[in-house]
């Protein structure tokens, strides 16, 4: 169940971010925005983590690997919500 949560926490802002971005932007950028604030995001939120919580115990840090796969589906999800939300909520009639 804790797992369901911390997905949950990584997917839906970054899936909010990516529907912002595909409605406020159109061309390259918006992708570009689409992927980079959530990666930015979860980096902010695992460093926090790591130095300015108290020490919990534990073995070595994970939060390299942590931002390595949960920032580039981070990255992902947002990118995809963006494509999606431009072409089937947000079409712009030429």
């Amino acid at each position: 169940m804790n797992g369901l949560i911390v997905w949950c926490a990584i997917l839906i802002p970054s899936a909010i971010v990516g529907l912002a971005c595909g409605y406020l932007s159109k061309g390259k950028w918006g992708l570009i925005f689409a992927a980079v604030i959530p990666w930015l995001g979860l980096l902010a939120a695992l460093l926090y983590s790591e130095y300015f919580r108290p020490y919990r115990g534990g073995g070595a840090s994970m939060w390299p690997i942590a931002q390595l796969f949960g920032g580039s589906i981070a990255a992902a999800t947002g990118i995809i919500v963006c494509l999606l939300s431009r072409q089937y909520l947000f079409k712009k009639d030429k």
